[in-house]
């Protein structure tokens, strides 16, 4: 039995009774779940002071009652009107990843853009990058999201789900939402009075990945708490084409965990994570004689570099050579929920550091030709009232302060400082057997890239010394974001969903001020500071038809986008492509409307199984005595 919004479970007895001590006093979504059983998702007077008698029928399978948490409060997927896809633990260990993004990769509506194994990011509708937003447990991943390169910095031993909301999620976590949003989301809590632990592996043939995770977790007296340590060693991967790929594996090491307290006026839990992971990136040059591919290395009369043709014993190692990216991201955050009375206030803060390393000489192996230090305090304070007249309504505020500097030897993007706010409402009210939900969002993003001047060396001068490399610029956007939906339970196994909405996403670091080239890139981008903001409007509609073994989902969306950013080939005037001094073809990011048409119809067949179990169980919940 689990309360999503309070972090409060418990488990029953033999005899089918459970218990909650200090809960809260309010009403909360509780989800009732049993193997082999339906799941129950009932809203609970917790204050109620009387015993509540739940009946669990036996299913051949659990389709629709699933909550979702990345949204304004807990909501039954089934009953909420914005396209959303559960990806459980299960499903998780059923697929053979070597990253979070590719363990959910294969999801209806979800794809991925992968540059190399441990670098992957995820795809809504054909919409990425920027256009995505990343959370942890509900709070915002920063990264470096702008690059091909740049993954995910999430340990996929450390969740328990994968909630993909499709559609602009802008509403409730403002910018970059324009095609979803990914929530993460950490294991249940601990019931109370106990003290668990577990030890997984995973070996991975293809290239020899051997991984680990080791977990602790208890609560006792409302301490709650939970630590885990993984990591990953993976060597040269196959493929039918070339065997072994040279420089394509990779290292992690990675911990995440809490400490907090649960009692009846809410829970506050300081929480820490941190990802450490060094990737090969591969080139793929090839011996012209051999075919067998080059490792990069000084050699010659001249010092100049050659390309050193690698064995099958040399690629069958661990080592990781140049080029090669280093990623460190730290995260420390503290989550909050405060019950007042009949509402409630939430309020969570993160500092987030993340470190990405380039390293392309192979002169030098430990010289950091990019080197990027981002960081970023996020902040979202949400307060939900009280029910009035059967309207539960949330209003809030959410935003961020980032700064990015530049520490390689060489530069992609300007250092900047970005500053980003918020506010919003959102509400949900159930006619019957119509449940209706919208909001509005207005938000304020303002950039301001430093200026750059190099001499002759590529070192940085003061300004106006040397030539130019970032101008410099101040860019402000501004918004107002909104949704509107409802779902209808016409019979009990069909439901008809429809949502109409407006996102937003500000133009990134990269489309802004970028001038350069970067390992595993074909291309020289010219940033454009004169871009402005992406607004889309994005109309959905859905059905799901659910019985016992059977259940079918239909989801379409027409997606309009204004001012969409993409970069495009620089013309010389001689009409021809224009080339950068190393012969990379020259881009520069400009705008134009797009339109994105889509649907999908997964299905989901079940096999009718023998439980042995009566046609129902009982179990009753006490509630404290106020």
């Amino acid at each position: 039995m689990l309360f999503p919004d309070l972090r409060r479970v418990t488990a029953t007895s033999t005899d089918g009774a459970f218990r909650f001590t200090n809960l809260p006093k309010g009403r909360f979504l509780m989800q009732v779940r049993s193997l082999g059983y339906t799941t129950v998702v009932r809203t609970v007077d917790t204050g109620a002071g009387q015993p509540l008698d739940i009946a669990l029928v036996p299913a051949a399978t659990e389709i629709g009652q699933v909550v979702v948490t990345g949204v304004s409060a807990s909501t039954e997927m089934r009953r909420s009107p914005i396209p959303t896809t559960v990806v459980n633990r299960s499903q998780l260990n059923q697929a053979a990843a070597t990253n979070v993004i590719d363990a959910i990769a294969h999801t209806p509506g979800l794809s991925q853009i992968t540059t190399g194994v441990g670098i992957s990011k995820p795809i809504i509708r054909g919409l990425g990058a920027n256009r995505v937003i990343t959370l942890n447990n509900g709070a915002r991943q920063e990264g470096q999201q702008w690059g091909d390169e740049h993954g995910i910095e999430i340990d996929e031993a450390g969740i328990d789900r994968a909630e993909v909301i499709k559609g602009p999620g802008s509403l409730l976590y403002g910018s970059d939402g324009l095609a979803g949003v990914v929530n993460f989301v950490a294991p249940d809590p601990v019931e109370e009075g106990k003290i668990i632990g577990s030890v997984a592996t995973n070996y991975q043939t293809n290239n020899n990945l051997l991984g680990y995770s080791v977990m602790n977790a208890g609560n006792l007296n409302g301490l709650n708490w939970m630590a885990r340590n993984s990591g990953k060693v993976a060597s040269n991967y196959r493929n039918p084409y070339d065997g072994r790929v040279f420089n394509s594996g990779f290292r992690e090491l990675n911990g995440n965990g809490y400490i907090g307290l649960n009692k009846s006026w809410g829970y506050s839990h300081l929480t820490l994570s941190t990802f450490n992971q060094i990737v090969g990136l591969v080139e793929g040059d090839r011996d012209t004689i051999t075919g067998r591919f080059l490792k990069p290395v000084v050699g010659g009369n001249f010092g100049e570099i050659i390309g050193e043709p690698q064995s099958e014993d040399a690629l069958r190692t661990y080592t990781l050579h140049v080029p090669r990216q280093q990623i460190n991201h730290l995260r420390i955050g503290t989550e909050n929920n405060f019950i007042l009375d009949r509402s409630r206030l939430t309020l969570n803060v993160g500092w987030q550091q993340n470190l990405r390393r380039e390293f392309g000489n192979p002169a030098d192996y430990y010289e950091e030709s990019l080197f990027f230090q981002l960081r970023t305090v996020d902040y979202s304070l949400r307060y939900f009232l009280p029910e009035i007249n059967g309207w539960n309504t949330t209003i809030g505020t959410s935003g961020m302060r980032q700064e990015n500097v530049n520490k390689g030897v060489e530069f992609l993007i300007p250092a900047y400082q970005l500053y980003d706010a918020g506010a919003f409402a959102v509400s949900k009210k159930t006619f019957g057997k119509l449940d209706l939900s919208g909001g509005l969002r207005y938000d304020w993003r303002r950039i301001e890239a430093d200026n750059l001047f190099l001499d002759e060396d590529e070192q940085p001068v003061p300004a106006p010394r040397g030539e130019m490399k970032f101008p410099g610029f101040v860019s402000t956007f501004r918004n107002v974001s909104g949704s509107v939906g409802g779902s209808f339970e016409a019979s009990e196994k069909l439901v008809l969903k429809a949502n109409v909405a407006r996102g937003f996403r500000a133009p990134n670091i990269a489309e802004l001020g970028s001038n350069g080239i970067h390992e595993g890139t074909i291309r020289y981008e010219i940033g454009n500071p004169a871009l402005k903001a992406e607004t889309s409007f994005q109309l959905d509609a859905g059905a799901s038809y659910e019985t016992e073994h059977v259940g079918l989902r239909i989801d379409a969306f027409r997606n309009q986008i204004q001012n969409y950013i993409f970069p495009r080939r620089l013309p010389s005037t001689a009409g021809t492509d224009s080339l950068s001094a190393d012969g990379d073809p020259v881009f520069v990011y400009g705008q134009g409307d797009a339109r994105l048409l889509g649907a999908k119809s997964p299905s989901i067949f079940t096999l009718t199984r023998s439980t042995g179990c009566t046609s129902r169980t009982a179990s009753r919940w006490c509630a404290p005595k106020s």
